[in-house]
């Protein structure tokens, strides 16, 4: 049987586990066992098999039909198996076994059951069932989920964003704008385009890294320059658009010229034009590449549910469906990304959107494809490389499940693509050595030191402490950073690999080569199940140790961590759930005094308290003490802080003693869920491996 129908990322339940003890049952005590019997206990919670239902007829009949609970796969309504008819009907037409102790039959407590499942439902699972359920809206529910998303990010764009009318800098969206201005400047010379006003400078790629550097100097790798490059040349299609993108004069030039460029921009943000243009291209990129590929993901791991079913609407794929446009919202509407995104602004859902389009094609075995499409991400915000060491070595290990012969030849087709890719990029740069030379400068600004402003990170925290900066070098807190977060995720990189390496060994863990089976290129490898976790693990490490990092780069833990959350909506994952909304709503607490700076309070509070209200969470009904005390304490300092925010004033020695406190507390839960990623990684790596030893060993036996 191969790994990755039982235990794929998409929780595919098309093939069952062959046993389904649980964990009490067990009597296992290793953790070996103890892990391999969580995993399986897991997949049986969802649907269990024909032979794990006999062996529970069994074992109540050994206790007595009178106390005989037979429950089957818990499903959106809570129906039991012995209510659904599954059960033999030698057990469900016995009139002992249809009553409790108590004489309540069986069919009351179902019901009752169902009906509080039905109360209990969140708002996107009640929107989904509604669409699912009208026979004319069901053909487009997917459409109007994806509209409504969309227009809860135009509302939330509605407000204010960075830098807004704050002369002569602005913010964020100014800076977009001046990069927009500056690539698509090159295409002056074009006689169907429409020029901006004076001046009209042409730049051509080459000088793009070099110009005024003291206003917004391009930093980010050349593929955010060629999609500024598109947005002016779509700016430029239009009259009443092309006065968008005016370069702003050099910083060498008159006093009069920049007053006079100041003014006419400042213009164009009180007319509200500007904003409503750059709000649109925010939107449609985020709907073009990040959303569809949220879709890709949620289509691809929930409808598989459905089993031969592809319409979506068999006997399993209407839940199937609604919980599919659940996920499809509670990843859509995240609010952290949203405030960021659309609020503050900026592009990150694009290079997100990216690094998920790689995921799925891992998850559909075009691994060449998923590093080309990674790289891309990488060369659109260097922030990616918070997940290269994950992808890197999930690849790498795939390298050593497929062995020598087939494991060597995906190596290289990888090498191969990701060099021609990172060529193909580069190539207007690489005329001069001093020009690539000043894109890795721009790119990688290591003066700027080891962090700007307050963020909740290792760094930030201990400088409340020790003055790092009054201490060490900046040179000296850069190798420290490299040291902490190379110890970080190192780790990761050597389980990957010891990982494929031993999978590859045990025959059971890979299809021999047949025609039957998909080519070597296109199998999936068992340690796939690993990586959104290990994505969400790397992108953590770097956040809270590397060096330069801003307070948006925890979008990048977010990202990964929501899509295990949602797999709750696959009936599991319960656990990665709460620590996946805890973190959400933790980071958006770290955004506040960013989000406070920006006008957006109201985006802020309304946002977070539809999203957690739609999804339905609750902290006091957590599972597990150690998160549910986690989440309360978490969540009470939040209240605390921002009941102290609104009624006092922080001392005049310390003005920034409500936001380090902010970003203090912040840290402490991000590091928790750190350790956390790491605790889940090595409990499904051994249960991995715990479970193809015992498949080699029966199969050995046989």
């Amino acid at each position: 049987m191969d790994y990755s129908q039982v235990f794929p990322h998409g929780r595919t339940t098309a093939a069952r586990p062959d046993r389904s003890h649980s964990l009490a049952a067990s009597g296992y005590t290793s953790w070996d066992a103890i892990s391999e019997s969580l995993l399986r206990a897991r997949a049986d919670a969802r649907a269990p098999s024909a032979r794990s239902v006999r062996s529970q007829q069994t074992q109540d009949s050994r206790h007595g039909l009178q106390n005989a609970h037979l429950r089957g796969p818990a499903s959106e309504s809570g129906t039991s198996l012995a209510s659904s008819g599954t059960v033999s009907s030698r057990y469900s037409s016995s009139p002992v076994s249809s009553r409790h102790a108590h004489g309540r039959s069986e069919d009351h407590d179902a019901r009752q059951k169902s009906e509080r499942s039905r109360t209990s439902d969140s708002a996107f699972r009640r929107g989904a069932r509604f669409l699912q359920k009208s026979e004319a809206l069901r053909p487009y529910a997917l459409v109007l989920t994806l509209l409504g998303i969309v227009l809860v990010k135009w509302c939330v764009g509605l407000g204010g964003y960075s830098g807004r009318l704050a002369s002569p800098m602005r913010g964020d969206l100014e800076a977009q704008r001046h990069w927009i201005a500056l690539t698509s400047s090159w295409l002056n010379g074009s006689t169907f385009l429409h020029l901006p006003p004076s001046p009209t400078t042409r730049l051509d790629p080459r000088q793009w890294y070099f110009y005024d550097l003291s206003y917004w100097g391009l930093d980010y790798p050349p593929l955010t320059a060629y999609h500024s490059l598109f947005l002016g040349f779509c700016a430029r299609l239009s009259r009443s658009t092309a006065r968008f993108v005016t370069l702003r004069p050099p910083a060498t030039s008159s006093v009069t010229a920049l007053r006079a460029w100041d003014e006419y921009m400042s213009a164009l943000e009180i007319e509200g034009s500007l904003k409503l243009w750059m709000r649109a291209s925010v939107v449609v990129g985020d709907a073009m590449v990040y959303l569809s590929a949220v879709v890709r993901y949620c289509t691809r791991n929930y409808r598989a549910q459905a089993g031969d079913d592809r319409s979506g609407y068999g006997r399993y794929g209407g839940r199937i469906e609604r919980r599919m446009l659940a996920a499809v919202l509670t990843i859509g509407l995240q609010p952290a990304l949203l405030l960021i995104d659309n609020g503050h602004f900026q592009y990150n859902s694009i290079m997100l959107g990216l690094t998920l389009w790689a995921v799925n094609c891992f998850e559909d075995g075009r691994d060449v494809i998923g590093a080309v499409l990674f790289i891309c991400a990488l060369f659109f915000k260097q922030m990616a490389l918070y997940y290269a060491p994950a992808v890197f070595a999930y690849l790498l290990g795939k390298c050593f499940w497929l062995g020598r012969g087939q494991g060597l030849t995906l190596f290289v087709n990888l090498g191969f693509a990701v060099i021609a890719t990172a060529l193909a990029i580069l190539s207007p740069f690489l005329s001069t050595p001093d020009t690539i030379l000043q894109v890795a400068h721009r790119v990688f600004p290591f003066a700027r030191g080891i962090f700007e402003d307050k963020v909740a990170n290792f760094w930030c925290t201990v400088n409340v402490v020790i003055k790092l900066r009054t201490i060490f070098s900046e040179g000296t807190l850069a190798r420290l950073a490299l040291l902490l977060t190379s110890s970080a995720v190192a780790p990761l990189v050597v389980l990957f690999v010891c990982l494929g390496y031993w999978l590859g060994r045990h025959p059971g863990a890979r299809k021999p080569a047949r025609a039957a089976y998909p080519p070597p290129s296109t199998r999936r490898s068992p340690a796939l199940s690993l990586l959104p976790l290990s994505l969400f693990s790397s992108a953590m490490a770097f956040f809270l140790f590397s060096f330069q990092v801003h307070e948006k780069s925890i979008l990048l833990a977010l990202m990964p961590l929501t899509l295990l959350g949602c797999c709750r909506e696959a009936g599991e994952g319960r656990r990665e759930w709460g620590w996946a909304v805890l973190v959400n709503n933790t980071a958006a607490f770290s955004l506040w005094p960013l989000l406070r700076r920006d006008g957006l309070a109201i985006q802020y509070f309304a946002l977070l308290a539809a999203w957690n209200g739609a999804i339905g969470y609750n902290p006091w009904r957590l599972r597990g003490r150690t998160l549910k005390g986690l989440s309360l304490a978490a969540y009470v300092a939040f209240a605390c802080l921002h009941g102290l925010e609104a009624v006092a004033r922080p001392p005049r020695h310390l003005p920034d003693l409500f936001v380090v406190l902010n970003q203090t507390v912040a840290a402490g839960v991000f590091g928790l869920a750190y350790l956390w990623s790491w605790k889940r990684l090595l409990q499904e790596s051994w249960a991995m491996l715990g479970i193809w030893s015992e498949r080699d060993t029966a199969g050995d036996g046989k």
